[in-house]
């Protein structure tokens, strides 16, 4: 559903200038000033928008913020109650808006439109009071602050701020313009650069919290006296701030419990004499040893261990001392205080913060506010089975998983803050088994399949993203088909999925037109898709396999497509779309046997054709797990291939820091006898899956040594899961959080065997845990439920017992029947 926008104003400055080389972006205030007789007694609702992100301050209070990302096809709007905030009187209602300008490669995470604009609409049109975005408000453009673009670490988001205070008394308040769309006459079709769409998700739980430890204070003052500032011990003193005297420079580094996404603000008192004073905050996942290559390649070890660095992007803030009479005010303690609050939220689980204050000046530090903010997601489920190890593991997965969802799915909130489709179809997954909520997945599916190209015949490999970056990465768009079915098996919305059918269908066509009639395989792509597999030193640098350039034929993509036909084949079939469901069927086993002759040298798959003498570097774990979820390897030879490929994994394929492509090659060809390239922590949910496929035997034999790079990440102690294990770039990426859905669906078995949870498939896997206790919820159109199932070992025998909150049918296979379990 849209909002019609004719009869409605957007505003903008009349003098922005919508680029600057040195910066991705800049601030704009606006302002209006309201007469109520009386304060409102029921609620008084407003849409609001604007182009790039807006902040809502009434009365110097925080009222709201957002838009939620949108994109060219959907630009969302919120509603929003502002009774509660509105007074008898003089009501001051201000917006600051951050603006990244629109042709530059800048910002890689957020989409904006040609022009800027603010957007207000107050939906009672009888109401007292009338807040319609016009020319009666005023604007400012902020002289004080700007989006930097040289930061190192940040490659992709530019949201990190430099600014000086002092110059807001530059700050100039003129009448805001009407931004102008021809669209006369009305009716014509013609709208506005934003087609409207209100906020599909919640809005995010924000939650306070506090510092729980000062590290490696460099400052005159004393670090006990930081501590009573900044520790929650503190709340009990009325402690009125520390005093930093004129000439001296202090550091500090700070320390909240776990990896955090945060809203901050560091507060300062409000005197003249402080003027000129500069404060620096970094932002760090963990302490490290000196990069092998800034942002990407890592050295790090224990993420605790204070005597190394803190590495990352960062702020700085000059003082003004005392506020503009012109500035606008959003704090409730303004005048009193002056308060920095970088404008999007900051991720980190370290600060250091640097204050350096001139000789003609001093500050008092009066503290610093931290409230998490995230998507509200209500955990439910939970796992249990007595083990230390299992515990972390799952306390750690979940707190990466939250930690990677806001206003869409994030890849990794530290550095990019991008929705892939092959990232966000796992975190779905997990979304669901522990918390039933569907609602950031649903919007998920829909930006991405807003962004299909007819030209190209994909969807783009991340969305909402800005448009002067689309990428387009071959296998994603199947991932997208993906997320769709998984969403049907999970929820069995027919309505929901049906929409996405069109565009799942051409994508189809368009892997179908790439096939080669010579040997009935897709072909790689012509149109300057990124044909990415996984990163891994014998890809380096782009992920993709030395194989698919020099053949032309990847192994990996084929057997993903025929993977893809069969499940969409599964969706159209309980869709009552019968004959397409055959003709999926039919391609996937002409793409299944293809492989089987082209990409198979007799023993095992190889990552392009097999045509001899195939190098030894052209195997891969990847390969042979992906044969076997497309069906083409299956009973002893899935088995053989599986387990060799295991077994024999090129460690080559984890060094750090990553090898070029070249280099890794050369080591190779010394080596007599394949060594199969190693699949990455975000190839490990697939990699389950095959040995899942194989039998149960394979996947119980390698379980419990399969977790050994997240027990290494644990004894490092992380708070949440690593990119990888080879780069180590980011110490949050939701790809790891995999085993939520191992222990729910693998080892208590429990899984939809029908869609939407009519039947529950229902196969426990009793030898991997003597012990077991777990709850998972069931969202079904008859309504929610918990399941909970748990087993004691006492002896040889197990006692297992089954507790619902709703009748259910359940799945069970022979095997596990055979086992006792009835």
């Amino acid at each position: 559903m849209y909002l019609l926008v004719n009869g409605n104003t957007w505003i903008w400055h009349p003098a922005w200038v919508d680029t600057d080389p040195k910066f991705a972006g800049g601030f704009l205030h606006f302002r209006k000033t309201v007469h109520l007789d009386s304060a409102p007694t029921t609620p008084l609702e407003v849409n609001i928008s604007a182009d790039t992100r807006f902040k809502l301050y009434i009365n110097k209070r925080l009222v709201h913020w957002g838009p939620v990302k949108g994109d060219a096809n959907r630009w969302f709007y919120d509603t929003v109650d502002i009774a509660p905030f509105l007074q008898q009187g003089e009501n001051h209602v201000a917006v600051h808006v951050l603006r990244f300008y629109h042709a530059s490669t800048y910002a890689s995470s957020f989409a904006r439109m040609p022009i800027g604009g603010l957007f207000i609409r107050t939906i009672d049109r009888d109401s007292q009071i009338q807040l319609n975005t016009d020319d009666t408000w005023e604007t400012a453009i902020d002289p004080s602050t700007v989006l930097r673009a040289d930061d190192p670490s940040d490659l992709f988001m530019h949201i990190f701020e430099q600014v000086d205070k002092r110059n807001d008394a530059a700050l100039s308040w003129v009448e805001a313009s009407i931004v102008h769309v021809a669209f006369e006459p009305e009716g014509a079709g013609i709208t506005m650069p934003w087609r409207l769409c209100p906020r599909m998700i919640p809005r995010q739980r924000q939650t306070a919290l506090h510092f729980c430890a000062v590290h490696n204070v460099r400052s005159t003052v004393d670090q006990k006296a930081w501590e009573a500032l900044l520790l929650p011990h503190a709340a009990s003193k009325a402690t009125p701030g520390v005093r930093l005297p004129a000439g001296t420079s202090h550091h500090i580094e700070l320390e909240v419990e776990s990896h955090k996404t945060t809203l901050l603000a560091f507060r300062f008192a409000a005197e003249a004499s402080a003027t000129g004073s500069k404060i620096t905050i970094t932002y760090s996942e963990c302490y490290e040893d000196d990069p092998i290559h800034l942002p990407f390649t890592r050295a790090k070890g224990d993420r605790t261990d204070t005597t190394k660095k803190l590495i990352g992007p960062h702020d700085s803030y000059i003082l003004s001392g005392k506020a503009s009479p012109s500035s606008p005010l959003y704090h409730i303690n303004t005048p009193q205080e002056e308060v920095y609050q970088p404008y999007h939220y900051r991720t980190f689980r370290y600060l250091a913060i640097d204050i350096e204050v001139p000789e003609n000046s001093e500050a008092i530090c009066r503290g610093i506010d931290v409230i998490e903010t995230r998507y509200p997601l209500d955990v439910k489920g939970s796992f249990e089975t007595g083990d230390d190890w299992v515990s972390k593991l799952w306390s750690i997965s979940v707190r990466t998983l939250e930690n990677c969802m806001h206003d869409c799915y994030e890849d990794c909130p530290f550095y990019e803050q991008l929705q892939y489709p092959m990232d966000t179809r796992s975190s779905s997954l997990f979304t669901y088994l522990i918390a039933g909520d569907d609602r950031l997945a649903r919007q998920a599916i829909i930006q991405l399949h807003d962004t299909f190209s007819p030209s190209i015949g994909l969807t783009e490999s991340r969305s909402a993203a800005n448009f002067m970056q689309r990428q387009y990465i071959v296998a994603f768009a199947l991932y997208w088909i993906c997320m769709v079915v998984d969403h049907y098996e999970y929820h069995a919305d027919a309505t929901f999925v049906r929409q996405f059918l069109g565009v799942a269908e051409s994508i189809i066509q368009t892997f179908a037109s790439r096939i080669d009639p010579e040997h009935g395989l897709v072909t790689s792509s012509q149109n300057a898709a990124w044909e990415y597999t996984d990163w891994t030193t014998p890809w380096a640098p782009m992920g993709v396999p030395s194989a698919v350039r020099r053949t032309g034929v990847s192994t990996y993509t084929n057997c993903l497509f025929a993977y893809t036909l069969e499940k969409l084949a599964g969706l159209h079939n309980h869709l009552g779309r019968k004959e397409s469901a055959l003709e999926f069927r039919l391609q996937a086993e002409r793409i299944v046997k293809a492989v089987s002759v082209h990409c198979f040298d007799g023993e095992f798959f190889t990552d392009g054709l097999a045509q001899a003498p195939v190098p030894v570097d052209e195997y891969s774990q990847h390969c042979q797990a992906w044969a076997v979820l497309c069906g083409v390897a299956t009973g002893e030879l899935a088995d053989k291939v599986v387990r060799v490929s295991l077994a024999q994994g090129n460690p080559m394929s984890q060094t750090r820091p990553l090898l070029s492509a070249s280099e890794a090659r050369a080591n190779l060809a010394k080596l007599d006898r394949r060594l199969f390239t190693m699949t990455s922590i975000s190839f490990s949910f697939y990699t389950l899956r095959a040995l899942a496929a194989v039998s149960d035997s394979c996947y119980d034999e390698h379980f419990h040594a399969f977790w050994s790079i997240w027990k290494e990440q644990a004894a490092q102690n992380v708070t949440t899961w690593a990119e990888d294990a080879v780069n180590i770039r980011s110490d949050c990426h939701a790809w790891g959080s995999v085993p939520i859905h191992e222990f729910m669906t693998e080892v208590a078995g429990i899984k939809p065997a029908e869609p939407g949870w009519t039947t529950v498939g229902f196969q426990p896997r009793l030898r991997l845990f003597p012990n077991m206790k777990t709850s998972l919820p069931i969202n079904r159109k008859s309504g929610s439920c918990m399941l909970e199932v748990e087993w004691e070992g006492q002896g040889e025998s197990t006692v297992f017992t089954v507790e619902l909150h709703d009748s259910l049918e359940y799945l069970v296979s022979k095997a596990q029947m055979d086992s006792g379990v009835d």
